[in-house]
């Protein structure tokens, strides 16, 4: 049953990296034979990208608010994968989980704080240094370790220092270099190492032990760079066993750490938990050492080159699938007239080369405001709108859920694991993606621009939609009367235009109708200009009101309005007028006014002549036409008036 079903919140940093997409894909596994749901709460932060991007802290501030979704108390365990988040990310999720009372495993690192499911890497990291010694017969190694703030670093430090400590080698302090755990670090690694071999009277060292695979890989680079061989020179080690070491070339010699079990186990653990197993201890899961090229293990001639052109072309295919994707995203949207459209081309193009199997698109009431999160937004409920999207070969159904539940009602209630982005543009939160992922991991960078993209794509309609508001007030500025909302005069040039036009084209009958106040000097100079104010104020709602043909109000002037409509009847004049006085007289009975309230009116009803030449300066001429008709027929009706006889 759904209501005995544990529920596990997942705080993961970077879904698509190699390492966290094996640790995401054991949770699930686990998950699903046991009856649990899992649902996944991400960020692309990373502590890669942030030493060239760490001016973008908003973009982070925005990207952790789907750490801030979940009500907690709402779920039975948590787990937390302990890789690479940014330090802005990292320190947020720190306080997110500080007075949690549910279980939490941490994942793929170590933290103090919580039960771990980790590698061994005392025991991983030491075989790899073991076996350069014993099987390769190196003395002088050198350890580029990773970032002194990483837990592990000092970790396999330790390992390190143990290995040679063993195996009757001094440990020196002087042969660690700390690096990036990147691509990068190469050249700088070998600019430190090689004066220090040089002082000791060597050309280089027999072997450099990585702290990670990223890290070979970019020492191995910088000594190709060189003109230094790997192995020949000097032996290369990396570790997490990762496909870029695996396929490269030399491939290098690393430990393979267990992350598809350790996320497997990290559920596990929690099951346990559940039953009343609460001490808490740290679950150490071995490592496997992977021999290759890089140590010498493997001949330099064995390059199984249908295994790397097989990588790197699924690679390159899902980075033009997801470029196509985002490029097609862009378009479309961009092309959409409407809001209904946009969510439209949303859900058409996230369904093709995206890598989900589902997604849904889901807004924050007042997403268009540039909401910025308050502190307890997970304990904030508000309704959620599903807008766009599809669930395999459907399109999604729009409905409303409520945020607390995370998921629609059918999502929450299969067994399938989602994942949660943030949906923003920069720190403004807008809502969040659900979605679920393919099997195969796409490349982050280019999935984190997917995502970035469709933001940005709800922002620029954000902007138009204010933009079209600006200028309709703008509009109304120069076209509307301020006291009584009708058309004003520049109004009345717009619309002339307009409708001579399509009378014109349509040989139809255009009708100007003038109406007057009558003493509306009297009223000011006698019951004061809030009098008269509401006797034009109550001329306009009729007015309004009486337009049941289509007929365009405007003021024109202090105490004049005009009427315009196409395909215009006496007959049609006659009902207007009767409708706006019997109004006219309604208020003033209702409202107890002891002035008379009444209007002089005349009409112009004309056929625009086919054999006119239709442009600018005709279209005015004919409008001063029929306004002074108009009006002429108007000034007798008031004089009627004023005599007493109408």
């Amino acid at each position: 049953m759904m209501a005995d079903r544990k529920k596990v919140a997942v705080f993961s940093p970077n879904i698509y990296e190699p390492m966290t997409h094996a640790i995401q894909e054991g949770i699930s596994k686990a998950a699903q034979e046991l009856g649990i749901k899992v649902i996944y709460f991400a960020s692309f932060s990373d502590s890669f990208s942030n030493k060239i991007y760490d001016q973008y802290q908003h973009y982070d501030e925005g990207d952790t608010v789907s750490f801030e979704l979940p009500d907690l108390d709402d779920f039975d365990g948590i787990i937390r994968v302990d890789l690479a988040y940014g330090p802005y990310t990292l320190k947020h999720l720190d306080a997110r989980l500080e007075s949690v009372t549910i279980p939490i495993v941490n994942v793929g690192g170590y933290d103090e704080r919580y039960t771990n499911v980790v590698t061994n890497e005392h025991e991983s990291f030491y075989n790899i240094v073991d076996h350069i010694i014993k099987e390769h017969g190196c003395r002088d190694i050198y350890h580029l370790a990773g970032l002194r703030e990483r837990n592990f670093t000092q970790t396999r430090i330790d390992s390190y220092r143990k290995a040679l400590e063993d195996n009757g080698i001094a440990f020196d302090p002087e042969k660690v270099y700390y690096g990036t755990l990147w691509h990068d670090c190469g050249d700088d690694a070998l600019d430190y190492i090689l004066p220090l071999c040089e002082k000791n009277g060597k050309k280089y060292p027999d072997a450099i032990v990585c702290a990670n695979d990223y890290s070979a890989v970019g020492l191995i680079d910088a000594c190709h760079k060189r003109g230094i061989e790997v192995p020949g020179d000097l032996i290369v080690t990396g570790y997490d066993g990762l496909d870029e070491a695996n396929q490269g070339y030399p491939s290098i010699t690393t430990g393979a750490q267990p992350f598809y079990k350790s996320g497997y186990e990290s559920i596990c653990c929690l099951q346990k938990m559940w039953e009343g197993d609460t001490e808490r201890k740290d679950h150490l899961i071995p490592g496997e050492l992977v021999l290759n090229q890089s140590c010498g293990c493997k001949a330099m001639t064995s390059y199984n080159i249908e295994d790397i052109r097989s990588l790197y072309t699924r690679r390159i295919d899902r980075v033009a699938d997801l470029a196509q994707s985002t490029t097609s995203l862009i378009l479309s949207v961009s092309s959409a007239k409407t809001m209904d459209e946009c969510f439209q081309e949303i859900s058409k193009n996230s369904a093709i080369d995206s890598g989900f199997t589902a997604m849904l698109l889901c807004l924050a009431p007042h997403w268009e405001d540039q909401r910025v999160i308050e502190k307890d937004f997970a304990k904030q409920d508000e309704e959620m709108t599903v807008v766009a999207g599809f669930i395999g070969p459907d399109p999604v159904k729009h409905e409303t859920f409520r945020k607390k539940d995370i998921l629609p009602p059918d999502l929450l209630s299969d067994p399938k694991p989602y994942y949660i982005f943030a949906i923003h543009h920069l720190q403004y939160y807008m809502g969040y993606l659900i979605v679920s992922p393919q099997n195969e991991a796409h490349e982050a960078i280019f999935m984190k621009s997917w995502i970035v993209n469709l933001a940005s794509m709800l922002e620029n309609w954000r902007i138009r939609h204010q933009l079209n508001l600006a200028v309709q007030r703008m509009e109304n500025l120069y076209n509307r009367d301020m006291l009584t909302n009708l058309y004003n005069r520049h109004g009345y040039e717009m619309f002339f235009s307009e409708i001579f036009k399509e009378c014109y084209e349509k040989n139809l009958p255009i009708g100007v109708m003038m109406i007057d106040m009558d003493d509306l000097k009297l009223v000011n100079d006698n019951y004061g200009h809030a009098e008269g104010d509401y006797s034009l104020c109550t001329i306009a709602d009729g007015m309004r009101l009486s337009a049941i043909n289509g007929e365009v109000c405007l003021r024109t002037g202090g105490d004049e309005f005009v009427v315009l409509a196409k395909n215009y009847t006496e007959e049609k004049a006659s009902i207007y007028v009767k409708s706006l006085c019997e109004y006219i007289q309604k208020c003033v009975m209702r409202d107890q006014k002891i002035y008379p309230l009444r209007v002089s009116t005349g009409i112009c009803i004309k056929m625009p002549p086919q054999d006119c030449e239709m442009n600018a300066a005709t279209i005015r001429a004919f409008s001063e036409e029929y306004f002074k008709i108009a009006d002429a027929a108007m000034y007798e009706v008031k004089k009627k008036h004023k005599a007493g006889k109408g």
